[in-house]
């Protein structure tokens, strides 16, 4: 059942100086645009009209949502935050004498209402700027960047590490006990670690021995792992569907993980969509060319934004698919929800074919300020020399300060959810905040 939340002062705060409770210009402009009864009626459609207790405020949820991805504070800091102030307590719409959702409320939330109510969300605040004519989306830009991952750095003991941990401590919750691995595949990566800070000729016929012991070992908890599985669907045992679910998610996992290390110690040295997490398996490796980090574990965005500064929307896309194959798709998009395509198109060149720019023109593009790349024909030259295509091409820059602020002011740095459920929903919150904070 929805909650309410009180939209009168207690009486205990009519002692207070109001003063105290008067909210900044940000906070007024957020609070107006969060009113919206279109925005939560998705969200309000999850909880029974007559069934069940009073539950947390869909508007009290979003506007601390809001404040935790625009500071940038863990669950538990905005629970104590929300609590302690009493201007984000009014922002939040709750009296002195409510109950601030805690943690678990919002994490729990986030998992009731799931992925494609939060993309609806930034759907629906994109729609109401552009009916009330607060934006017009004609010129855009887009780019992409690199997701990472909350995982630790990959190494393939350390993987068979995490596999034998895991499995053996989902066996125990089951009620089975299986022979433990985890001491010895841990002391094994230890041993590890202090070897490859010595300099000995011997150090790669090492690490062949010691991951083909630890590979023996897994296989070993695996097989133990897939006979407690059997037991319990034989003794019918009552155990939770879910988790014996999970239960078999993680043993086929554990069998993709030691089908790519026995490719290891073959020789293969290009693994296709390797696995470097048990934790977050649909994390991937992604090289973007950066010096400072060649190798980059996660997913990968793609971002359209519009002259104003808004993101128009967001794409999450697993590994590091070619930008060239994803523009002409995003603009048919575009022009689907928005009846109608851009007039004007900025992207780097990792976007450029003869192709892209041929279906580009055919949707309705009358400018694309894509550089080519390599030799340049005369009327190419004479185009990229153009006023429209450097203004284009300075305006194609502006996108990369939008990165920069997601990823260092809006918590989109490192994604702290694991899967990709829970990265789109991390996500899409993060370029909501943004996109209200834009507005302010």
């Amino acid at each position: 059942m929805r909650g309410r939340t009180s939209e009168q002062l207690s009486l205990g705060e009519g002692f207070i100086d109001p003063s105290l409770f008067e909210l900044d210009e940000e906070l007024t402009r957020v609070d107006e645009l969060l009113s919206n009864r279109e925005f939560v009626k998705p969200f309000e459609a999850v909880f029974s009209p007559t069934m069940g207790r009073p539950g947390t405020d869909v508007g009290v949820y979003l506007r601390m949502m809001y404040l935790k991805f625009r500071w940038g504070l863990s669950y538990e800091e905005v629970e104590a935050e929300v609590r302690e102030r009493l201007t984000w307590r009014r922002f939040c719409h709750l009296s002195l004498i409510d109950r601030v959702p805690d943690a678990t409320t919002l994490i729990k939330l986030n998992q009731r209402f799931g992925d494609d109510l939060v993309a609806q969300l930034n759907k629906r605040l994109v729609k109401h700027l552009v009916k009330t004519k607060s934006i017009k989306p004609r010129k855009i830009r887009i780019d992409s960047t690199t997701l990472e991952a909350h995982i630790s750095y990959p190494t393939d003991l350390g993987l068979l590490h995490q596999t034998v941990k895991t499995l053996t401590r989902t066996a125990r919750s089951l009620g089975q006990k299986i022979t433990s691995h985890v001491r010895a595949t841990q002391k094994a990566v230890a041993r590890l670690g202090a070897s490859l800070k010595s300099k000995s000729k011997k150090q790669k016929t090492q690490l062949q021995k010691t991951l083909r012991s630890v590979a023996a070992l897994t296989q070993d908890t695996l097989h133990k792992s897939r006979q407690a599985l059997a037991t319990l669907e034989k003794r019918k045992a009552m155990v939770s569907e879910k988790v014996k679910e999970q239960f078999e998610q993680q043993i086929a996992l554990a069998e993709q993980i030691l089908e790519q290390t026995q490719h290891k110690l073959d020789g293969v040295k290009s693994i296709p969509d390797r696995i470097v997490s048990f934790h977050d398996p649909e994390a991937r490796v992604i090289r973007k060319g950066k010096l400072h980090k060649p190798n980059e574990f996660g997913r990968t965005l793609q971002i359209v934004q519009d002259a104003s500064g808004i993101v128009l929307a967001s794409e999450i896309h697993q590994g590091n698919p070619s930008d060239k194959t994803l523009i002409v798709p995003m603009v048919q998009r575009f022009k689907k929800v928005y009846r109608c395509a851009p007039t004007e198109l900025a992207a780097d060149k990792g976007y450029y074919t003869p192709e892209n720019l041929s279906d580009l023109q055919q949707l309705g593009v009358k400018r694309v300020g894509i550089a080519k790349i390599g030799r340049l024909k005369p009327h190419e030259r004479w185009k990229q020399k153009s006023r429209w295509f450097k203004r284009l091409q300075r305006f194609r820059c502006g996108i990369e300060a939008a990165v920069s602020m997601l990823k260092r002011c809006f918590s989109m740095g490192r994604i702290l959810s694991r899967g990709s459920p829970a990265t789109r929903i991390w996500v899409g919150f993060s370029i909501l905040s943004y996109n209200l904070w834009q507005m302010t």
